[in-house]
């Protein structure tokens, strides 16, 4: 065999391959949560082990922003998000945001700095950041869920407009 021949079977696979794999439909990304998950440690306790709302009392809806002081577009995103409540204050929706910061004290600095309710804001402690990282699927980037009264996503990331479909 003679190097040409080697090089043109090699180009002729390069092609070949190239040519199916533009042709295969895109896979969504198995990053995070979709659509009919449900959310774990959301179903009855909130972060930090106290009880949740009794179903009677506690609203159909919860707005979950998972955010960092690290992470720009979640930080603005929290700072939105809280407005957005302060402003409407859905009676059918609650919001919370949990916080991934590793250091408290940079946690503590970010929601004084941008003026965000300290009541709707929590903080995953550094020994379950990971556990939460991997299970509430924010390995790749952080993302906010809106789940029903069973702790079941019913939209990720959702806008303010989309919020208007469950008010």
């Amino acid at each position: 065999m003679t190097l040409k021949g080697i090089l043109f079977g090699a180009l002729a696979f390069a092609v070949l391959l190239g040519a199916t794999s533009a042709s295969l439909p895109h896979q969504p990304s198995s990053e995070g949560l979709l659509v009919g998950d449900v959310l774990p440690k959301m179903k009855s306790m909130d972060v930090g082990g106290r009880e949740a709302d009794s179903a009677e009392t506690s609203p159909r809806y919860r707005l979950i922003h998972f955010w960092a002081a690290y992470d720009a577009t979640s930080r603005a995103a929290n700072a939105m998000w809280d407005h957005f409540f302060a402003e409407q204050a859905p009676q059918s929706i609650c919001f919370q945001a949990i916080s991934l910061d590793p250091d408290e004290a940079v946690w503590s600095r970010t929601i004084a700095l941008d003026q965000v309710d300290q009541e709707s804001q929590r903080r995953v402690a550094p020994e379950e950041r990971r556990q939460y990282m991997t299970h509430a699927g924010l390995t790749g980037s952080l993302h906010t869920y809106l789940v029903d009264d069973r702790g079941v996503v019913v939209a990720v990331d959702p806008t303010p407009k989309d919020l208007a479909n469950y008010l």
